[in-house]
C-alpha cells in the first residue's frame, strides 16, 4: 500500500500547475532599488485586485475584460503598465515635491491588509534589525511569536504562538510542509537568517489547502530565488561568545527561464562560555553546514521549481570539561550529531485565462544520534507531502479551490535509559486527503473563506477538517477578521520531547504515538487613525483554543518523574493582545505590544497554568534611519511577566526551587552603516545582563537522581556582543 501511495504521488506531482500574472514591484532611487511590500496592483478600471508580498511579488488572476495594471505605493509615483504573460518587473519612482526626494522608508513589518486571515509579514529588512544568525533568533522584534530555551543543556530553542508550544504551528517552507517530528526541537536552527527572502505568520488555524495541522497559526519561511536582481551576497558574523559564521549566496541566469541559485552557510562556536560557574557550559557548542541548490525554469505556460538542501550539524553540551571525542563515565555530556536532506518540487500549466492547477512533492530525510549522560536516544524519520491544486475563478467575486493531498511520517526510535535498558518504537503514519474551499470576495467589503477536508488515515481512519474565515472592513480604515476552525496533527513523545532527556527524571508512559485534536477560534480588529499626516495602526485581537485530546508531558507529578499522557482532559490557551505602529517622524519607527496568556492545562486530576511560560509579554521596538539611508539605529525592550515553576518538593533543600519566577527584561540594539553595496553591524543582545540563575538542579552532582536541566524559564546567555558584514552584488540595469 505504501509503496503504491509513493509511487502514485511521485508519477503525478511533478505534472503541477499555476497560472495568473505574476511579477515583482520595486522601489527606485539613487541608492539603488528594494521590493515594496504590500504595494497595490489593480485591473484599471476595476476594484479588483492584490498586493505583493515580502518580496514585492504579486500574482493576479487574467481577466478578459482588462489589459492594463494600475500599480500605487505610499511615497512612490503610481504608474499603470499593459499586463504580459512573462513575469513582470515593475519599478516606481519616489514622489518629488519642489526639488526634493520625499521617499517613504520601507516598513519592515507589516500586517496584511487585504489577507483574510491575520499575517504577519517580516521582510529581508526587519530580520536585518537584529544578529538572525537563523530562524529562531528572527523574531526579536516581532510581537506574536516568543522564543525561549527548552532545556539549560542542548541549546534546542522552542517557539511560542498564541500561548502555546511551536508544535502546534505549522511550520512551512515556501508552503511545503517542514520541521515535523524529530527536527522539531532544533529545526529553528537549520534556517540560516541570511539565507531568507522574509517570513509570513499567520494566527489561528489555516486554510484546509495547507493541510489539517495549524492549530495557532502557520510560520512560512520565504527563500532567496533564483529568478532575483541579486547575482552574489555574502554575510560574516563573530560575537563574543566565540560565535563565527559565514554565509554566500549567488544566482546565475543559465539559459532562457532556466535559473539556478547555490546558497552555503557555515557556522562553528570556538568558546566554552560558563559565566555562572556552574561547570556547565552556558550555550553548547554547535558546528553546522548547511547547502542549498534551487532551479526555476519557465517557458510559456509552464513553471517548475526544485530545491535540494542538505545539513550536517554537532552539537556538544554538558560539563566544561565533556569533549564527545574521549567521553568519561564521570563526566556529564550531552551530544546530538544530525544529518538531513529536504527537497521538493513545485510545477505548474496555465488552464485557460481563470483555472489553473498546481502542485507540490517534498520528502525529508532526518536522522539523529544523540547521547545525554548515561542516555542514549538514536532515530531516523522519513518524510513526505503531496498537495494537488485546482484553482477555478468563475466570477470576479467567486473562487473555488480544490484537490488532493497526501502526508507521511516513517519514524524509527532508540532509546536506552540505561546500561540494561533498550526501547525500540516504530511509527508508520499517512493519510490520503481530499479538500475544497470556496472564496467569496466583494471587492475590498466583505471576504469569506470557507473549506472543507476529509482525510484517511492508517492509524485515526477517517476525520473531517472544517474550517471558516471572514473578513469584513466597513471603511477603508477599519478591517475585521474572524476564524474559527478544527485540527489534528500526531504527537512524538520522544521525538518532540528527546531535549528532555538531560534529566534524571525517570519516564513514565503508556502511549508514545497518538492524534491531538483542538479547536482554535479568534477574532481581531484593525483601526488605522491618521494623525498630523501619519498613520497610526491598532490592531486588538483574541484566540482560544480548546484541546479535544492532547500530549502531556506532566513535570508536576514528582520532582524526579516525568509522566507522559495522551489526555483527554480539559486543556485550553487564551491570549489577547494589542498592538500600536507609527512613523512619527521620517525615518522613525515605533511599535508597542502587550499581551495577556492564559494557557492551562489538567495535570494529577488538577486545572492549572502550564509551567515555565510567562503570563505577560511586552514588546518596545524603536528603528531610526537617517536621510539617504546612511546608518540606521535599531533597538527593543522585551517585557517578560512572570509564570509558574513545576514543583520541586520532595528534592533535598539545596535542590528545591520556588513555585514561581519573577517578571524580567531584556534590552537589545543595533547600529548599522550602509555603503553603496555593502554594510557593517554592530550590536549588543542582553544589555541588562540579566539570566536565569542556577538554571540547572543539582549541577554539582550531575550523576545523583536530583539533576534536571529542563526547568528553564529565563534566558542562561549574559550580554553578548557582536558584529557583522554583509556585502552584495545586483545585476546592471538595462
Amino acid at each position: 500500500m505504501n509503496r503504491l501511495i509513493i509511487s502514485f504521488l511521485t508519477t503525478i506531482l511533478p505534472f503541477t500547475i499555476s497560472a495568473q500574472i505574476t511579477g515583482s514591484v520595486f522601489g527606485i532611487d539613487e541608492h539603488g532599488e528594494e521590493p515594496l511590500v504590500g504595494a497595490y496592483v489593480i485591473w484599471a478600471g476595476t476594484n479588483y485586485g492584490t498586493t505583493t508580498d515580502v518580496n514585492g511579488s504579486f500574482s493576479i488572476t487574467r481577466r478578459n475584460e482588462c489589459t492594463k495594471l494600475a500599480i500605487s505605493f505610499v511615497g512612490y509615483k503610481s504608474d499603470t503598465i499593459e499586463a504580459t504573460t512573462q513575469p513582470m518587473v515593475i519599478k516606481l519612482k519616489p514622489v518629488e515635491l519642489d526639488e526634493v526626494d520625499v521617499v517613504a522608508r520601507r516598513s519592515g513589518s507589516s500586517l496584511s491588509r487585504i489577507s483574510a486571515i491575520t499575517t504577519v509579514n517580516l521582510t529581508s529588512d526587519e530580520l536585518c534589525k537584529a544578529a538572525c544568525c537563523n530562524l529562531g533568533e528572527s523574531f526579536e522584534t516581532n510581537a506574536s511569536v516568543d522564543v525561549s530555551y527548552a532545556d539549560a543543556a542542548t541549546g534546542a530553542r522552542t517557539i511560542q504562538l498564541l500561548g502555546l508550544s511551536g508544535r502546534y504551528v505549522q511550520m512551512l517552507t515556501e508552503n511545503v510542509p517542514n520541521m515535523r517530528g524529530i527536527s522539531q526541537p532544533f529545526g529553528l536552527s537549520y534556517v540560516p537568517g541570511s539565507w531568507m527572502n522574509g517570513i509570513q505568520i499567520s494566527k489561528g488555524v489555516g486554510t484546509v489547502v495547507n493541510g489539517y495541522e495549524a492549530f495557532t497559526g502557520q510560520i512560512n519561511v520565504d527563500y532567496k530565488k533564483s529568478v532575483t536582481n541579486e547575482i552574489a551576497a555574502i554575510n560574516l558574523f563573530g560575537s563574543s561568545s566565540g560565535r563565527m559564521e559565514a554565509n554566500a549566496t549567488t544566482a546565475f541566469h543559465l539559459a532562457e527561464g532556466l535559473s539556478t541559485a547555490l546558497l552555503i552557510s557555515a557556522s562553528k562556536d570556538n568558546m566554552t562560555m560558563d559565566e555562572n560557574n556552574d561547570n556547565f557550559r552556558d550555550e553548547p557548542e554547535v558546528k553546522q553546514l548547511n547547502f542549498m541548490n534551487r532551479w526555476n525554469y519557465h517557458k510559456g505556460i509552464w513553471t517548475s521549481q526544485l530545491i535540494v538542501k542538505t545539513l550536517n550539524e554537532q552539537r556538544m553540551g554538558g560539563q566544561t570539561d565533556f569533549n564527545q571525542k574521549t567521553p568519561a563515565a564521570d563526566k556529564y555530556g550531552v551530544y546530538i550529531g544530525t544529518n538531513r536532506v529536504e527537497s521538493w518540487i513545485k510545477n505548474g500549466f496555465e488552464i485557460g485565462e481563470e483555472r489553473n492547477l498546481g502542485s507540490a512533492f517534498s520528502y525529508i530525510y532526518h536522522n539523529q544520534t544523540s547521547v545525554y549522560g548515561q542516555k542514549q536516544y538514536d532515530a531516523t524519520q522519513h518524510s513526505y507531502s503531496g498537495n494537488i491544486i485546482f484553482q477555478n475563478e468563475w466570477h470576479p467575486y467567486h473562487t473555488l479551490h480544490a484537490g488532493i493531498s497526501s502526508y507521511g511520517d516513517f519514524v524509527n526510535e532508540s532509546i536506552h535509559f540505561d546500561d540494561t535498558t533498550s526501547n525500540q518504537f516504530k511509527l508508520t503514519d499517512y493519510t490520503i486527503g481530499a479538500f475544497a474551499q470556496y472564496t467569496l470576495k466583494i471587492d475590498e467589503l466583505l471576504t469569506v473563506i470557507a473549506g472543507m477536508r476529509t482525510d484517511w488515515s492508517n492509524l485515526y481512519n477517517i476525520f473531517v477538517t472544517p474550517r471558516l474565515h471572514i473578513r469584513y472592513a466597513p471603511s477603508e480604515h477599519t478591517i475585521i477578521r474572524a476564524a474559527i476552525g478544527k485540527g489534528y496533527r500526531t504527537g512524538m513523545l520522544f521525538a518532540e520531547n528527546n531535549f528532555m532527556l538531560s534529566s534524571a527524571r525517570k519516564w513514565e508512559y503508556t502511549d508514545v504515538y497518538g492524534q491531538e485534536t483542538a479547536w482554535n477560534m479568534g477574532a481581531n480588529i484593525t483601526q488605522y487613525i491618521h494623525i498630523f499626516e501619519k498613520e497610526l495602526m491598532l490592531n486588538a485581537e483574541f484566540y482560544h483554543t480548546e484541546f479535544g485530546s492532547q500530549m502531556i508531558t506532566d513535570m508536576d507529578y514528582s520532582p524526579r518523574t516525568l509522566r507522559a499522557t495522551f489526555s483527554q482532559e480539559r486543556s485550553f490557551a487564551n491570549i489577547f493582545q494589542i498592538e500600536g505602529k507609527i512613523s512619527p517622524l521620517r525615518g522613525l519607527e515605533l511599535t508597542g505590544a502587550w499581551r495577556w496568556n492564559d494557557a492551562q492545562q489538567t495535570t494529577g486530576g488538577n486545572l492549572q497554568q502550564r509551567p515555565l511560560v510567562s503570563r505577560h509579554k511586552g514588546l518596545i521596538t524603536a528603528s531610526y534611519s537617517t536621510p539617504l539611508n546612511k546608518w540606521q539605529f535599531d533597538a527593543n525592550v522585551q517585557f517578560n511577566g512572570g509564570g509558574r515553576i513545576p514543583t520541586t518538593l520532595g528534592n533535598p533543600e539545596e535542590y528545591q526551587r520556588n513555585n514561581k519566577f519573577e517578571a524580567y527584561q531584556m534590552f537589545n540594539a543595533q547600529i548599522t552603516k550602509w555603503f553603496r553595496t555593502w554594510s557593517i553591524y554592530a550590536g549588543c543582545e542582553n544589555i541588562g545582563n540579566f539570566t536565569q540563575k542556577n538554571p540547572i538542579i543539582a549541577a554539582n552532582n550531575p550523576q545523583s537522581q536530583y539533576f534536571d536541566g529542563t526547568m528553564v524559564w529565563g534566558p542562561l546567555m549574559s550580554r553578548k556582543f557582536y558584529v557583522g558584514l554583509r556585502w552584495s552584488m545586483e545585476k546592471d540595469e538595462d
